[in-house]
């Protein structure tokens, strides 16, 4: 079995450098291409399913895919974007300026400060295995995709891999970037990470 994942575009506040985590920012035009040029490639795997958060710049990225291949896509919270707490919506100067304690620590270890408000470490742990269950499920196709978010994401292929959730999460998503994972035999791999052949000249746009 395949899993496809691809982050999906940009967004205002992504270009503005904010924090999004569950606040439901739409694309932006950036993003909205994006999107377009996602779709072909991510149907040349012609995934049988397609999942996405419920958040709006999941779900619209996902569309012109679910277009393509002519199927409704799965829109669930269990995909959300992690919870920043208190950081959603602000960008560095913004934390640096209201929360300078705070911004301190998250200069030295962002993903061990304490965020106030933040989603609790096994609370998001449990969202990844019920995440994985429906991508995983016994009568799903041999591939399925999931337009997804960042930080998800990363700790998802942490989950996958079946590494360490305490320790480091190295997979940073690029925007409308496409990732995939196999499993075969109970053997689990990371076949091709944040392909953007697709996105080529973006840089310069």
């Amino acid at each position: 079995m395949r899993i496809l994942l691809a982050r999906h575009g940009q967004t205002a506040a992504n270009a503005a450098g904010r924090f999004q985590g569950t606040l439901d920012f739409p694309l932006n035009a950036k993003g909205r291409k994006q999107a377009q040029q996602l779709a072909p490639l991510l149907a040349q795997y012609t995934p049988g399913k397609l999942f996405t958060s419920n958040l709006r710049r999941s779900i619209e990225t996902a569309a012109p895919t679910a277009h393509l291949l002519g199927i409704e896509p799965t829109a669930s919270p269990v995909f959300r974007e992690y919870s920043w707490g208190i950081l959603e919506g602000l960008s560095r100067s913004e934390i640096k300026e209201q929360h300078p304690v705070l911004f301190s620590q998250l200069d030295v270890n962002l993903r061990g400060a304490e965020i106030p408000q933040q989603e609790p470490l096994e609370q998001f742990r449990e969202r990844l295995r019920q995440g994985l269950a429906l991508l995983l499920a016994e009568d799903n196709p041999c591939t399925v995709a999931l337009v997804g978010h960042g930080r998800y994401l990363n700790a998802l292929v942490v989950e996958f891999l079946g590494l360490d959730i305490t320790g480091p999460w190295p997979f940073s998503f690029a925007s409308a970037a496409v990732t995939l994972l196999e499993i075969q035999d109970d053997r689990r791999r990371l076949l091709q990470f944040n392909e953007e052949c697709h996105l080529r000249g973006e840089q310069n746009d």
